[in-house]
C-alpha cells in the first residue's frame, strides 16, 4: 500500500513554477506566492531582454499571475500595463487564472549601472509614470483603474495599486535575480493582502512578520518555495494553503489568429499584396513569434 501514498511536497517540487494560495488569521487574510524562474527565463529568450529587463517584465509578469487568481471566471484576464520616461518605455504584461501569463517590454535591451548596493536599478530604468489595470470580464464592459508609479520597483507600485484602486491593505513582494551569463538564476514573489472586517491585531502581527523579511530573492536562495515563503510571512498567524496552480509563460497566438489578423487588412490590401507576390508577415509582441501567409494562402482568405 505504501506505493499509493502521495508525497505532496515532492510534487510540487517537480510542478516546478507555480502559484500558491493560502489563508491566515480565520480569514482576514488572503494570500498569494510564486515560483517562476522558467517563465522568466521564457521570456528572457523570446524576446532577448537585458538583466535589467528581466528582472523589470519578470516582477510585473509575477504580480499578474497572482492578481490573476484573484479572478474566478473562466475566460477572465488582467492586462498589466507600466507607462514610465525612462529608457524601458514600458511594460505590458497579461494574464488568467489558470496560471498563464505573457507580457513584453517596448525597448528589451536596455542597460544602466548597478545601484550603490550593487542591485539592478529597475526604478531607474521605469522612470516615472503609471500603472494602469484593466479586467476583462465576458459579457462585461473591462474594468480599468490607473494609478501613478511610486518607484517604477513594480512590486511598491503594486502595492499602492491596490491601497488606492481597491482599498485593500496589501504588501506585494516580486524579485527576479539575474546569473552572470544573463540567464534567470531565481524569480518570485508574494501578496498578502488583509479582508474587509480584520482586528487591528492581525495587522500589527503582519506588519512585524514583514519588517524581518529582507527580499524575495533572499527567501529564494535559501531554498524557500511558495509555501515556504508565505509560512514565514504568515508565523504565528494559522497560516493554510487552500490551492497550488501550475505557473507558466503561454501566448496563445497561432496561424489561424494571424491569418484573421491580415483579413482584418481587408480585400483592397490583400488583392494588392497578392499581385505583388508578397507574403504577409505578423510578429507577435508578447512570444516574438512570426506568422508568414504566402500569396497562395492569402489568396485562400479572399475565398
Amino acid at each position: 500500500m505504501d506505493e499509493h501514498i502521495i508525497d505532496f511536497e515532492d510534487a510540487r517540487i517537480r510542478l516546478g513554477d507555480h502559484i500558491v494560495r493560502g489563508t491566515a488569521a480565520n480569514g482576514m487574510i488572503r494570500a498569494f506566492a510564486i515560483t517562476a524562474r522558467q517563465t522568466v527565463q521564457t521570456a528572457h529568450e523570446n524576446h532577448g531582454t537585458s538583466p535589467l529587463v528581466s528582472a523589470a517584465l519578470g516582477r510585473l509578469m509575477m504580480g499578474g499571475l497572482m492578481m490573476g487568481q484573484m479572478y474566478k471566471g473562466d475566460d477572465e484576464l488582467i492586462t498589466l500595463t507600466v507607462t514610465g520616461d525612462g529608457p524601458i518605455g514600458g511594460l505590458t504584461v497579461t494574464a488568467n487564472n489558470k496560471g498563464q501569463v505573457k507580457g513584453f517590454a517596448n525597448h528589451p535591451h536596455v542597460w544602466l549601472p548597478l545601484k550603490p548596493d550593487r542591485h539592478l536599478d529597475v526604478g531607474q530604468a521605469v522612470g516615472a509614470g503609471s500603472l494602469s489595470v484593466v479586467v476583462d470580464q465576458p459579457g462585461t464592459v473591462p474594468y480599468s483603474s490607473q494609478v501613478e508609479l511610486q518607484s517604477g520597483e513594480i512590486g511598491e507600485d503594486l502595492t499602492y495599486y491596490f491601497a488606492v484602486s481597491d482599498q485593500i491593505p496589501t504588501s506585494v513582494g516580486v524579485g527576479v535575480l539575474v546569473d552572470t551569463d544573463t540567464s534567470i538564476r531565481q524569480a518570485g514573489g508574494f501578496t498578502v493582502q488583509v479582508m474587509p472586517g480584520y482586528l487591528d491585531f492581525v495587522i500589527d502581527q503582519l506588519e512585524e512578520n514583514l519588517a524581518s523579511v529582507t527580499s524575495v530573492t533572499d527567501m529564494l536562495e535559501a531554498g524557500m518555495s511558495p509555501n515556504d515563503m508565505l509560512n514565514h510571512i504568515l508565523r504565528d498567524m494559522d497560516y493554510e494553503e487552500l490551492e497550488v496552480m501550475p505557473a507558466e509563460f503561454h501566448c496563445g497566438c497561432d496561424d489561424v489568429r494571424a491569418a484573421r489578423a491580415v483579413a482584418a487588412l481587408g480585400e483592397v490590401e490583400l488583392r494588392d499584396m497578392i499581385a505583388k507576390g508578397e507574403t504577409a508577415e505578423v510578429y507577435c509582441h508578447f512570444c516574438g513569434k512570426r506568422h508568414y501567409l504566402t500569396p497562395d494562402e492569402l489568396q485562400g482568405l479572399l475565398a
